[in-house]
């Protein structure tokens, strides 16, 4: 491989900034740091692809193509795609300007604008008829954009639709979900792989999914994956959700899933052209709920604990401090806010400011509809017994190795062996999930309950704290709305989160039976 002026993987700078217009060379491109510049093609000889040029930026390693034109006295730029190893390269990139060579560049000069026909080309490509499966394929190598923002989809959605769209297979293994610094998830593919590959090492099996043992995914089926995306209707996907024994959960998510698909299909992709369906096949399909939910935990829905139960999952939590170390203070901290338990993990030691602590916008569920704005939470003195706990855990001896991991409760299966600062800056080195703790916390303390249970003890109590100030339900109800902002909705705590604990039933309960009995003795 021959490239000037370059500092590559494997090479030193030297002296012209050319390189070697194969894959390879490209692909091996490597500068640290420093400006965007432009890389010349050192063994092009065809004319076609005269004037094509790559631009390439260090800080985010993006190598795209450029075609340097003359067109009625100008010299525009013509914006290629960007190279892609293994599915945006010297061939595809050869075989566009090709097409456009042959159809506009007539006598030494182009007789029509390489750039407008350029637009038009796609857009033809793109409206073509696709498959339910190369949707899927595109939407997968895309990374589930957002429907009407720029960014992508968090990596809880990512991975969920991806597991009903390409999953249970082997192939959902080959996919490493992750997040960047904004919160939006990335996916990218284990062992080396590129997209091409990946595909072709793992093909649809074409099985119906009525008659099959197990769940398989909508690219897997030989119904609906093969079918044009075009020709999906709502009788297609009802039929499809009810074609074998589902909870209503996993018809919900499937449905998610559709619906995203079909979103990319119309929005991005432009599979319908300029005639867009008047009526979108994945809207207004109504997925029936049994009265009675198979899930356990469904049981804990409408409770929330009492005033000696918090207190008994305070003195739990305290004890399981040494061996839950960062978890137990972790649900210390979720007991007394108002955010979920992945929002509180997302939280770094930089987030704690002086009087408050910062949740940043992408550390919330609610991002990816773009209403959601960094938000301070100041410290009570619930917050602070809680900090300073954790403050102890960083303390000790054992724990003084964490001081180098940005996040506020970190992981305790870091691999302290790998050196890499990117890696101790990364999702990897940060606790995912309290589950565990909560579990353990729950045979300690000898009563049920769910996490959320906690969450919903939260807006109970707030709810109960306004209504102490003289306000009606619904009053208090909308002020403790107004107070969580974007995190919850009038609607969402009446008939979610604001749950009396048993012990406050039965009182009432015994309240309006005295109430009752009074009545009856006076008539």
């Amino acid at each position: 491989m021959k490239v000037d002026n370059i500092i590559t993987k494997s090479g030193p700078r030297v002296a012209h900034e050319k390189v070697d217009f194969n894959d390879k060379a490209i692909d091996k491109l490597f500068i640290k740091t420093g400006n965007r510049i432009t890389i010349k093609f050192r063994n092009i000889r065809v004319p076609y692809l005269t004037g094509l040029i790559l631009r390439y930026s260090p800080l985010t390693q993006k190598k795209k193509f450029y075609l340097k034109y003359k067109y009625k006295g100008k010299s525009p730029w013509l914006k290629l795609s960007e190279f892609i190893y293994g599915h945006y390269g010297t061939l595809e990139v050869s075989e566009e300007l090709l097409g456009l060579y042959k159809k506009y560049y007539k006598d030494g000069k182009w007789k029509h604008d390489p750039q407008e026909q350029l637009i038009t080309q796609r857009e033809l490509e793109q409206s073509q008829e696709l498959s339910v499966r190369e949707v899927i394929q595109r939407l997968l190598e895309a990374q589930f954009p957002r429907k009407t923002k720029l960014g992508r989809l968090a990596k809880v959605s990512q991975r969920t639709y991806a597991r009903f769209l390409m999953g249970y297979h082997i192939r959902f293994d080959e996919l490493i979900f992750d997040e960047d610094e904004k919160g939006c998830g990335t996916i990218k593919l284990k062992h080396g792989l590129d997209w091409k590959s990946f595909w072709d090492k793992y093909p649809p099996e074409n099985k119906d999914p009525k008659n099959s043992s197990k769940e398989i995914s909508i690219y897997d089926t030989k119904n609906i994956g093969p079918s044009i995306v075009d020709h999906l209707t709502k009788g297609v996907i009802a039929k499809y959700l009810e074609c074998r024994e589902r909870p209503p959960g996993t018809k919900e998510n499937i449905l998610d899933a559709l619906q995203c698909l079909y979103s990319y299909a119309e929005n991005k992709l432009k599979c319908f052209g300029d005639k867009t369906p008047p009526i979108n096949p994945t809207q207004n399909i109504e997925i029936l709920k049994s009265d009675e939910s198979k899930y356990k935990g469904s049981k804990w829905n409408e409770i929330s604990f009492d005033d000696q139960q918090i207190h008994q999952v305070d003195r739990g939590l305290i004890k399981l401090a040494r061996k839950r170390p960062f978890e137990s203070e972790a649900l210390m901290l979720y007991a007394c806010t108002k955010f979920r338990p992945e929002e509180l993990l997302k939280l770094k030691k930089s987030d704690l400011k002086d009087g408050y602590i910062l949740f940043r916008k992408e550390t919330k569920k609610e991002r990816s509809k773009g209403k959601v704005e960094d938000e301070k939470v100041y410290y009570t003195p619930e917050i602070t017994r809680a900090l300073d706990r954790l403050h102890r855990q960083y303390q000790r001896k054992q724990h003084q190795k964490y001081r180098f991991i940005p996040w506020l409760f970190p992981s305790s299966r870091i691999d302290w062996g790998n050196p890499d600062t990117k890696y101790r800056q990364s999702n990897k080195t940060r606790r995912q999930s309290l589950s565990g703790a909560w579990q353990e916390l729950r045979k300690l303390i000898k009563f049920e309950g769910s996490i959320k249970t906690l969450r919903k003890t939260y807006f109970t109590q707030e709810v109960e704290l306004e209504r102490s100030k003289g306000k009606t339900t619904d009053e208090a109800i909308g002020v403790v709305s107004k107070k969580t902002k974007s995190h919850t909705t009038p609607k969402m705590i009446k008939t979610r989160y604001n749950k009396d604990p048993e012990t406050v039933k039965m009182r009432k309960a015994q309240e309006l039976s005295r109430v009752l009995e009074f009545k009856r003795r006076q008539h």
